[in-house]
C-alpha cells in the first residue's frame, strides 16, 4: 500500500473540485500503487474527523495539506515528496 492521499471535493464539485480531481487522476497516473487515493464528496464522517470545513482539501496520511483551495499539480506533487514518496 502507498501513501495515503484523501481528497475532499463539494457534490456537486466547485470549479476548484473539478480541478483537483483532475490533478489527481494525474498523479494516480504517474504514481501507481505508490498512493493510495481514497475521494470523498460531499460532507461525511471523514469531513467531521478531520474537522474539515471548506473544500477543496487533501490530507496526505492523516496530516491536513491543502484547505478551501485546489493546489497546482507541483504542489501536490511536493506534498507527495515531503510525505515519503
Amino acid at each position: 500500500m502507498g501513501i495515503l492521499v484523501e481528497v475532499f471535493a463539494s457534490q456537486p464539485p466547485c470549479s476548484g473540485g473539478r480541478l483537483l480531481l483532475k490533478h489527481i487522476e494525474k498523479l494516480k497516473e504517474k504514481y501507481g500503487d505508490s498512493i493510495d487515493v481514497k475521494v470523498y464528496r460531499g460532507v461525511s464522517e471523514k469531513t467531521k474527523e478531520y474537522d474539515i470545513t471548506s473544500g477543496p482539501a487533501v490530507v496526505i496520511d492523516h496530516d491536513i495539506r491543502i484547505i478551501g483551495m485546489c493546489p497546482s499539480l507541483a504542489t501536490l506533487e511536493e506534498a507527495l515528496r515531503e510525505a515519503g514518496l
